[in-house]
């Protein structure tokens, strides 16, 4: 079955002429989004006999920012197909996708689209239900501008949290935005913000690209229904930090400081939680290790307890909510940095990849201890770990 399963590996021409910063599935796994350095974004759908296909001329391909694009998050289709990016012009823009008819105007901008017959790799035929001259176009809804510096990765909250984006940047700032009106996405409003790292002083020789790795690095919500907005945060500094709002003081606080990277963190990953009584994040950063934290719910301490938390900030508030950490388990130790980690739809199987140029993926046995169970080279030969 494994062999079955790897014979059916495509490989793709991204189209991109720069560095692949971002690739994101929609929920339903059928769409692909990249993002690249040479400020374009790209969608790629998954026809009905499994091939992934590009269609130049049909919408999927626009220039989103001013400068490079570093991250891309698809919101949940209760909201419409919306896609939202953020780039080193300290810019995030959300992204709506509207019928349209012909060469519609992608973004308010034409010039980004490729010439049909510039690409033989996937069929220019449109799809079924659709004319010749129909084509989808992605609209600028919003474009959000109060980072000072590139915005470095965002994502959009689960769909049970309403229509949220949490933005990192490189000013060390997380900002929370939400939509007034998820009929009308033209207007959005900070519901929150935390100051993640301290980066006054901070030398930025290099440019865009160099500021772009201080900072807020990588974030991700926990999706948990039956907890309040949390979210965890990396960044340059190596921290790994998890947030909570508080609904009394309407603010967000530190709830818990995990162990950390010697080096920035690079990604970080809230595994989906499916019917467990304990949480999984998983983080990975320049020091070459991988690692997986699980979270149980803790309790209050009772009346008095209760009492005393009335009077407390609202930092400690959160941290007196109801996670701590259990136990952590460091899954990789290598000389090369880990730079993704990824968990699957149901939280049992990790993902991780790096500039070892191979993708591992990671299983709890009944010992309750990871294992790398198979590899996946840049070659796309497969191995099965014993």
């Amino acid at each position: 079955n494994s062999s079955n399963n790897y014979n059916k590996v495509q490989t793709l021409r991204s189209l991109h002429i720069d560095y692949v910063h971002d690739i994101a599935f929609d929920h339903y796994g059928r769409r692909i989004a990249t993002c690249s350095g040479d400020r374009t974004v790209k969608v790629w759908d998954l026809s009905d006999d499994g091939e992934w296909t590009f269609r130049p001329g049909t919408g999927s391909e626009w220039s989103a920012h001013r400068g490079s694009v570093c991250r891309l998050s698809w919101a949940h289709p209760e909201f419409g197909q919306l896609l939202a990016t953020c780039g080193t012009d300290h810019a995030v823009s959300v992204w709506e996708e509207r019928e349209g008819s012909g060469l519609s105007l992608i973004g308010g901008d034409t010039s980004s689209m490729l010439n049909p017959t510039s690409y033989s790799g996937a069929s220019t035929a449109p799809p079924p239900g659709m004319s010749p001259t129909a084509a989808t176009r992605w609209v600028s809804k919003a474009t959000l501008t109060d980072a000072r510096r590139a915005v470095t990765c965002l994502e959009f909250a689960p769909r049970h949290l309403g229509l949220r984006l949490a933005t990192g940047s490189a000013d060390g700032v997380v900002r929370i935005y939400e939509a007034i009106d998820v009929m009308n996405l033209n207007h959005w409003a900070i519901n929150g913000s935390i100051d993640v790292e301290d980066v006054d002083g901070a030398g930025f020789a290099g440019g865009a690209l160099a500021e772009a790795t201080l900072g807020v690095s990588c974030l991700s919500w926990c999706t948990g229904k039956f907890e309040p907005p949390t979210l965890v945060v990396g960044g340059s500094s190596g921290r790994v930090v998890v947030y909570r709002y508080s609904d009394a003081s309407r603010q967000w606080g530190v709830l818990l400081t995990l162990p950390g990277h010697s080096r920035g963190v690079l990604d970080v990953s809230w595994s989906p939680n499916v019917g467990r009584g304990y949480h999984l994040v998983a983080s990975c950063g320049k020091d070459g290790i991988l690692r997986v934290y699980r979270l149980k719910r803790g309790r209050y301490g009772g009346a008095a307890s209760q009492t005393n938390n009335k009077k407390q900030s609202a930092s400690s508030l959160a941290s007196s909510s109801s996670l701590e950490l259990e136990k952590h388990q460091v899954l990789e130790k290598g000389t090369s940095e880990v730079w993704r980690c990824q968990w699957n739809v149901t939280g049992t199987v990790l993902a991780s990849s790096g500039d070892g140029g191979v993708v591992r993926l990671w299983k709890s046995d009944f010992r309750n201890e990871w294992k790398c169970v198979s590899e996946l080279r840049g070659d796309v030969s497969p191995s099965v770990m014993q």
